[in-house]
C-alpha cells in the first residue's frame, strides 16, 4: 500500500527481468526454499497446512524475512495473497478452505523477501519544519492502541518503529503539538509492497474438489508460468466503484467501504459527502446529539466528551477500527464521509456490552476531497498464522 508510485514502465522492465532470473534459477532456489504441504488434495472445509524453511538462512542473510504465499486459480486467473514473518528461516501456517473457493487446480507460490514489514513516510511540504511526528496505530479487532512518535529529517522523511501486526492496522498521524485542525499532509509506503524483490522462490500444485471430477479439466501444470503485477497492486485491497444515477454518493461509499456487521440495516446513516452539516459542526458527538434520540453527550473527569446510551459508554469506530471512546477527535468533521449509528443493544465486537456504537468513516478513494491533507491510512500487515482462504 503506497500513496505514491514510481515511474511504472522502467521499473516494470526491471521487475520482469528479476522474475525471469528467478525462474531460470528455480532448481537451485527450490533447494534453498523447502516446502512441506499437509496434502495436495482438498475439499472445501479442509485445512491447508504448510511449512516453509530456508536451511541456509544465515548464509543468505535471511535472519529476518517475509514469506509471501500467493495461491493462483489456474483456470480463472484469480489470485489470493497471504504473507507471514519468517524467523530464523522458518514459518508454519494454516489456511481453512472456505466454501467460496471454486473446485479446481491451484498453484501455490512461495516467495521470500528480505526483512520484516516496515512503514516509511514523508511530510509533504514540511513548511512548519516539524522535527517530530506523532502517530497512533490501531490494530484490527484489538482493544488496545499503540502511541508513539518518529523523528522527521529536514526533507520531511521519517520511519516508524518496526511493528508486527496481523491483518491490518489504522494509522493516524498528527503534529507534535495539539491543534484544532490537523494540517499534516502525509504520504507513506511499505517497501515490501512498493519494491517487491523476492530472493527465493518455490511452488507446488494442489486440487480443491473431487479429483475424479477434475480429470476432465485439461490444466497443464507443466506450462504454468508465474507472473507478477505488484506495482499495479501496492498492498491495497481492490476497490470497485459502481456508479448509478439511482444511488447517492453516500450509498455508493457505503457499498464500497462497509463490511460485515457494519452493513446492518438498522443503522442510522448521516452524509458527510454531499452535505456539509457534519463538516460545519463543532464535533462529531455534538452533531449527533441533535440527530439521534436517546444519545447523551457527557464530559468525563478529564474534560473530554463521551457518548452514552442508558448510562453506558457507546463504542466508537473509525473506518471500522475500534478506538477509545474519546478518540473520535482524531478525525476532523470536514474529513468525515459518513457516520453510522447503531442503537442499543447493538454489539459490533466482543468488547462491547451492547451499549450501541458510532462508526465514523473518512473520505478516501474517489470520495476524497481534492487537496485534502491526508494523515490517516489503513495498512495491510501480516496474515494470521491460522487464517481462512476465501
Amino acid at each position: 500500500m503506497c500513496s505514491f508510485l514510481p515511474n511504472i514502465v522502467p521499473v516494470m522492465r526491471k521487475h520482469f527481468f528479476l522474475l525471469s532470473f528467478l525462474f531460470v534459477t528455480a532448481a537451485s532456489a527450490s533447494d534453498s526454499l523447502q516446502i512441506q504441504l499437509s496434502t495436495k488434495t482438498f475439499v472445501k472445509g479442509d485445512t491447508l497446512e504448510f511449512r516453509c524453511s530456508t536451511p541456509y538462512f544465515s548464509e543468505l542473510k535471511l535472519l529476518n524475512a517475509t514469506l509471501n504465499v500467493w495461491i493462483e486459480d489456474m483456470e480463472r486467473s484469480k489470485r489470493w495473497k497471504f504473507r507471514y514473518p519468517m524467523i530464523n528461516g522458518e514459518v508454519s501456517a494454516s489456511l481453512v478452505i472456505s466454501d467460496k473457493i471454486p473446485d479446481g487446480r491451484y498453484a501455490v507460490n512461495f516467495l521470500v523477501q528480505r526483512g520484516f514489514f516496515k512503514v516509511l513516510g514523508q511530510i509533504i511540504d514540511n513548511g512548519r519544519n516539524d522535527t517530530v511526528v506523532n502517530y497512533m496505530m490501531i490494530p484490527k479487532n484489538k482493544s488496545a492502541s499503540y502511541f508513539d512518535n518518529a523523528q522527521v529529517s529536514q526533507d520531511g522523511n521519517f520511519r516508524l518503529k518496526s511493528t508486527l501486526f496481523a491483518d491490518s492496522a489504522f494509522f493516524i498521524f498528527s503534529p507534535p503539538k495539539k491543534v484544532r485542525n490537523n494540517y499534516l499532509s502525509i504520504k507513506i509506503e511499505t517497501p515490501l509492497d512498493s519494491a517487491f524483490s523476492p530472493v527465493l522462490y518455490n511452488r507446488d500444485f494442489i486440487t480443491v474438489g473431487d479429483p475424479k471430477m477434475l480429470l476432465s479439466r485439461k490444466t497443464d501444470t507443466g506450462r504454468y508460468q508465474f507472473q507478477s503485477e505488484e506495482l499495479l497492486d501496492p498492498g491495497f485491497l481492490p476497490n470497485v466503484t459502481v456508479v448509478s444515477k439511482f444511488k447517492s454518493k453516500m450509498q455508493q461509499y457505503d457499498e464500497q467501504f462497509s463490511r460485515g456487521l457494519f452493513q446492518r440495516d438498522d443503522a442510522m446513516s448521516f452524509d458527510g459527502i454531499e452535505s456539509d452539516q457534519i463538516g460545519r459542526s463543532l464535533s462529531v458527538l455534538r452533531f449527533l446529539e441533535t440527530k439521534v434520540p436517546g444519545l447523551r453527550i457527557e464530559t468525563n473527569e478529564a474534560g473530554q466528551e463521551i457518548a452514552k446510551w442508558r448510562n453506558e459508554i457507546a463504542e466508537i469506530y473509525i473506518d471500522e477500527f475500534r478506538v477509545d471512546s474519546t478518540s473520535y477527535g482524531l478525525v476532523s468533521p470536514t474529513e468525515i464521509a459518513m457516520i453510522k449509528v447503531y442503537r442499543p443493544p447493538a454489539q459490533l465486537s466482543s468488547f462491547s456490552g451492547g451499549a450501541g456504537a458510532i462508526a465514523i468513516y473518512t473520505k478516501k478513494g474517489a470520495f476524497a476531497t481534492n487537496g485534502r491533507n491526508r494523515h490517516n491510512f489503513i495498512v495491510k500487515g501480516y496474515t494470521k498464522i491460522e487464517s481462512v482462504w476465501e
